[in-house]
């Protein structure tokens, strides 16, 4: 019973020691702004700049289309029957539709550009991240803008069983 409970005593102090060798590293990152420096973002963001440029010149092109009718509306709304005054507004309120849906359509479509644009610098980013975690030792890295972990290590024990079981949750 002695020697059981000395090696148990040895082997905790073991443990204990090794635990104290190796330090608990954590870290922290700003992800937006490596991820601003990155090689090949320029490039991204000089794409993006066109896309929306073209769109922009679409839309300009609709606002205009649509002032020039406004005016020639507003030119002649004295001398139109009701009925060519109502087809007129009827007109009008459809271009302004059209120019306000084609606005939101251009907004998704730049967002979904600069998503599909941006995701492979995002996935290296992520990559490289867990690469630094692994090499340097790192329990937990840090987002510095959220406090969110953007890595962690496989040593990292999670809590929840334990939290479940002091609840009674199952």
């Amino acid at each position: 019973m002695r020697i059981t409970l000395l090696f148990v005593t040895l082997l905790m102090f073991s443990v204990s020691s090794v635990f104290a060798q190796q330090p608990m590293k954590f870290g922290h990152i700003s992800s937006d702004e490596i991820f601003a420096l990155m090689p090949g973002k320029a490039d991204v963001d000089k794409q993006l700049e066109a896309e929306y440029k073209k769109q922009e010149g679409v839309l300009g092109t609709l606002q205009e289309q649509l002032k020039q009718k406004q005016d020639d509306y507003m030119k002649v709304v004295k001398t139109l029957s009701k009925e060519d005054k109502a087809a007129r507004e009827q007109e009008l309120m459809e271009m302004n539709k059209k120019a306000q849906n084609f606005y939101l359509l251009a907004q998704q479509q730049l967002k979904a550009k600069e998503q599909e644009l941006n995701a492979p610098l995002i996935k290296k980013l992520e990559t490289i991240i867990q690469e630094v975690g692994d090499e340097q030792g790192f329990l937990f890295i840090f987002e510095l803008n959220s406090g969110l972990p953007v890595y962690h290590s496989t040593k990292s024990i999670d809590i929840a069983p334990f939290v479940k079981t002091k609840l009674g949750i199952q």
